[in-house]
Parts: C-alpha cells; sequence; structure tokens
C-alpha cells in the first residue's frame, strides 16, 4: 500500500482500526489489550496466541489452525464491521483459554506422574 492511499477518503488509518477494535473488545467483552502502532501497520495484542493486525482496511488474526504443510490459517474481517470483528476475536481469545488451561492440566498431570515415579524409584 503507499502512502498515497491514506488521503483516499474511506480509508481508515491502521492505528485507528486497531484502537476502535481494542476499544469494541473491552466495552462488549471485557478483553484486555494493548495497541501498537507500526508504519502502516497497528497490531491489537490480546495474549500470546492471539494477535490481531490490521492495515487500516482489513483486520486478520491466526485461527488457531494449521494446512497440512504447517503454515498458519489467518481469519480476515473488515474494519468496517467492528462489534462482529470483536465478537470473532472474543471466541477466538475464549479458545485461546480453553487450549491454555488444557495445556496446563496435561503438564500438570505429565509433572505429577513424574513425581509419582520418582517416589517409586
Amino acid at each position: 500500500m503507499t502512502a498515497t492511499m491514506w488521503l483516499v477518503p474511506g480509508l481508515r488509518s491502521a492505528d485507528a482500526a486497531a484502537e476502535q477494535l481494542q476499544t469494541q473488545l473491552h466495552a462488549a467483552h471485557r478483553i484486555a489489550s494493548e495497541v501498537r502502532h507500526g508504519d502502516g501497520v497497528a497490531l491489537v495484542l490480546i495474549s500470546t496466541e492471539l494477535v490481531v493486525w490490521t492495515d487500516g482496511d482489513i483486520w486478520w488474526w491466526w485461527t488457531g489452525h494449521t494446512t497440512g504443510r504447517g503454515r498458519w490459517i489467518y481469519a480476515r474481517a473488515s474494519t468496517g464491521n467492528v462489534a462482529t470483528t470483536a465478537r470473532r476475536v472474543a471466541l477466538r481469545y475464549e479458545q485461546t483459554l480453553t487450549n491454555e488451561t488444557r495445556q496446563a492440566q496435561l503438564s500438570g498431570r505429565a509433572s505429577g506422574a513424574a513425581l509419582e515415579r520418582k517416589g517409586r524409584a
């Protein structure tokens, strides 16, 4: 995207789009996040597994899935509908929390089993 595209009426800046999504995530879903500004892009940092990128026209984030070759699959949304995008991101955030809980439980079981084996030795 060239710098002149940002001067076209109707196009939004990445910074404004990211801050609007951050506001909607907090207001509607009570999800805390940070916004980082870059050169023509902005990031909404929600968790280690969930970062929403924007160039001012679209938002995109990792779905949590990969292709058969291990490439990340991204969800995309227009910056024109903040409420719908915030709801989709909130659902993805819930998935990351579920994944983190599951991983913590598995690692707890694994370390518990290891301690049990050590006690038997």
